[in-house]
Order: C-alpha cells, then structure tokens, then sequence
C-alpha cells in the first residue's frame, strides 16, 4: 500500500520534468533548424554570386546596361535571340532563395581586387562601365540583402543582419 501512493505523487512531478526537458529539446532543434537554413541561404547565394561572375566576364561585349536589361540579337540563321540579364541570371541561379533576404540587390561593378571596392565611378559612361574592362581587369558581383531568423528571440540570435557575397572573375573581353 506504501508504494501505491509514491506512484501516484510521482505522476505530477514526471509531467513538468517531462515540459522541462521538452522546452530545452525544441529550442535546440529549433537553433540547429535556423542555423541550416542560414547556411543554406549563404550557400545558395555564394553559387549565385560565382557563377553570375563568370557570366558577366564572358559577356563583356553586351552593352553597358546587360547588368539590368536583357539583350536581344539575331543569331547566323537569322533567328531572334534573348540573353538574360546578369541581375536576371542570378535570380535564376537564387531559385527562390532570395525571398529569404529582404532589401535583396545584385550588383556588378570593375573592381580592385585587393580591398573588394569599385575602382571605377557608379555613373555608367564612357570607359567606367563594368564591361570596359580590359582583359585580365577583375569584374566583380555583388548581392546583399538581410537575412531575418524566424524564431530570432527563442534561439538569442540577433533580429535581423546583413549578407553580402562577392565573386570577382578576370575580364575576358
């Protein structure tokens, strides 16, 4: 009969031992949950960055605004032909994932390699646009945007932060 009655005050105590555990079990899975999907993000966006690149060092011959326009032109057989856009093939590339990030921008721009900045002027004119670079001269994409945990205060992460992934090719124009 003694032991009748330890069992059922142990019951109570099993229920919020359980809720306890329980607690600190979810924010764990929650915390490994929105590290991989940080990862993911910063995976898919260095990619992106990569291979749009490569597509706007060998497409240095398009006109100065192919970083934001698509180019049209008529192949050997006479057929009409549409090349996307640089910021148009890294959306491409992006899958989605870009819906991620908010204030999500894709830039391209000749750079310096050393310390990752413009060497040339923003204003798009004669001899500072992204495709005058000369062979060998770096090219650089850019995308940024801030990325936003969906449980930021259960797992102690910051609101929201900044991401920037840069690729640099050498020019091949």
């Amino acid at each position: 009969m003694l032991t009748h009655r330890r069992i059922q005050r142990r019951r109570g105590a099993v229920i919020v031992e359980s809720a306890f555990v329980l607690i600190i079990f979810l924010m764990v899975i929650f915390g490994i949950f929105e590290y991989c999907r940080y990862l993911f993000v910063m995976h898919v966006m260095q990619n992106a960055v990569r291979d749009a690149a490569r597509y706007a060092v060998v497409n240095v011959d398009k006109p100065s605004d192919f970083d934001t326009n698509d180019y049209t032109y008529t192949d050997a057989n006479g057929e009409i032909k549409t090349l996307s856009s640089i910021r148009e093939y890294t959306n491409y590339l992006m899958a989605g994932v870009e819906k991620n990030l908010s204030g999500y921008t894709v830039t391209v721009f000749p750079c310096n390699p050393t310390n990752l900045n413009q060497t040339l002027p923003v204003a798009v004119s004669k001899g500072t646009a992204w495709n005058n670079a000369a062979f060998t001269e770096k090219i650089a994409v850019r995308i940024t945007g801030t990325y936003a945990p969906l449980l930021p205060s259960l797992i102690r992460m910051p609101a929201s932060f900044t991401v920037t992934a840069t690729s640099i090719c050498g020019s091949e124009g």
